[in-house]
């Protein structure tokens, strides 16, 4: 007679862990950062360790989420409750604000509460404390002498063509470009709704769906093609609360004293926000697809 094997139970701590961390991944995947934490949890890492990725990982989706709160310092960490059981705290300026365990809904919450958006959805904080903010008169003259003179600035927003926001800083021996097009979870939402419908090859069923968002726009035509329960479902996914606006590229060095370094590193910026937001409205498309008929 065979002996039947046991499957090898995984203390509670260890799943609360890995509950946590695929709740951080799922937020951050948002901002188009693929997590690697789980890989090191899996190699063995400390919770030091996992405390660093799990930062930097945090703050490369704050760049790229573009919520206008880089003036604060963001951080995540491993933490526990009195069971041991895991989660990941968020922190802001060293101060635990929130935890991946309240759902992504709750997250995007506390965070919307911190922003200051003017009448173009552009933030109104500034990255540098006041004092360093300049308005830049057109032309690149201004631009070079800021640059290259070496000392902490920053530049007001700037209208770019295509849709895009720019704003330029240094902070010691850093100089970032930022470049920003604004994009809301909603608007994203509704951008990958109206590629699925597009993309729907039963034309009576597109036709359908067509009319039905003159009423109810695209998103919510294609939410009441499927179960009764999408719209509850969408709405604890992760993309239902975050969605990438921005793009940041930082040099350091000579190179960040060069006005046509300054220059490439703008169409890298530009480059990059495309990409992140098309790659977004495919993974949002293949999301709201699943169901249809």
């Amino acid at each position: 007679m065979t002996k039947t094997s046991k499957k090898k139970e995984i203390p509670s701590a260890s799943r609360g862990q890995e509950d946590a961390l695929t709740r951080f991944a799922g937020i951050v995947g948002t901002a188009g950062v693929e997590s690697q934490v789980r890989a090191l949890q899996d190699e063995g890492a400390d919770e030091a360790a996992l405390n660093a990725a799990l930062t930097r990982e945090w703050e490369l989706a704050h760049d790229r989420w573009g919520l206008g709160l880089l003036h604060l310092r963001h951080a995540a960490q491993v933490v526990r409750d009195a069971e041991g059981t895991a989660d990941v705290a968020l922190l802001v300026d060293g101060t635990p604000r929130a935890r991946v365990s309240e759902g992504a809904r709750a997250v995007a919450g506390t965070y919307a509460a911190m922003q200051a958006l003017g009448a173009e959805g552009l933030s109104e904080w500034g990255v540098l404390p006041d004092g360093h903010r300049a308005a830049l008169k057109g032309g690149s003259a201004q631009l070079r002498v800021l640059i290259e003179d070496a000392r902490d600035f920053e530049t007001h927003w700037t209208p770019e063509r295509g849709g895009f926001w720019t704003r330029t800083w240094r902070q010691g021996e850093t100089l970032a470009v930022e470049v920003h097009r604004p994009a809301s979870p909603a608007t994203a939402l509704a951008d990958a709704a109206w590629d699925v419908i597009t993309r729907v090859r039963d034309r009576n069923f597109q036709r359908e769906l067509m009319e039905r968002s003159n009423s109810v726009g695209m998103l919510g035509a294609l939410l009441g093609a499927r179960h009764s329960g999408a719209e509850s479902a969408l709405d604890r996914l992760p993309e239902a609360h975050f969605a990438v606006s921005s793009a940041i590229v930082r040099e350091s060095g000579r190179e960040g004293r060069s006005l046509e370094r300054w220059k490439a590193m703008s169409r890298e910026a530009a480059q990059s926000l495309d990409e992140l937001q098309g790659a977004g409205t495919k993974r949002l498309a293949a999301v709201l697809s699943s169901g249809l008929r």
